[in-house]
């Protein structure tokens, strides 16, 4: 009877040993899980506050928003295409100038006619001096039409 209790005893104990390491390695398991509690407490510590907007105060912004930006769109290609245009006259009158001059170095007379080429000189000179004050009274025009606009627009601004 001794032996068989021995035998029943030591299954038991056995038996205790595998459940122990098995409890060993449960707990290891489980603390290397809750190891990093603290940290996870305070990260769900922190509240966030998120205000919900409804969709259509966003429409209505964003259309707000439109509102005031295409216009000083529309005003900057506006602006735009006058320069363009601007350019485009300026450059059409500087080719005209310029086919004008080679006709002029064309027919320029010899210098065998001291009288002729006096008279050119004088009339070349007379309509440099009226192309320079018509190309003055244009860029004026311009400036007092810019300016015009802009006390226009500063009137739009008041309303």
């Amino acid at each position: 009877m001794n032996s068989s209790y021995n035998y029943s005893l030591q299954g038991c104990v056995s038996s205790l040993h595998a459940s122990v390491d098995l409890l060993g390695s449960s707990i290891a398991l489980l603390s290397s899980g809750v190891d990093d509690l603290p940290r996870i407490k305070t990260v769900l510590k922190a509240q966030r506050v998120f205000e919900v907007v409804p969709e259509s105060e966003v429409n209505s912004v964003k259309a707000s928003l439109a509102g005031e930006v295409e216009p000083q769109i529309f005003e900057l290609l506006r602006r735009a295409e006058a320069a363009i245009s601007k350019l485009e006259r300026r450059q059409k009158n500087l080719i005209a100038k310029a086919e004008l001059q080679e006709v002029r170095l064309q027919r320029q007379p010899r210098a065998q006619d001291p009288e002729n080429s006096v008279v050119d000189t004088d009339n070349a000179r007379k309509w440099r001096t009226l192309q320079q004050k018509r190309e003055r009274l244009e860029y004026s025009l311009s400036r007092l039409n810019l300016a015009a606009e802009q006390k226009q627009r500063q009137l739009r601004n008041i309303q």
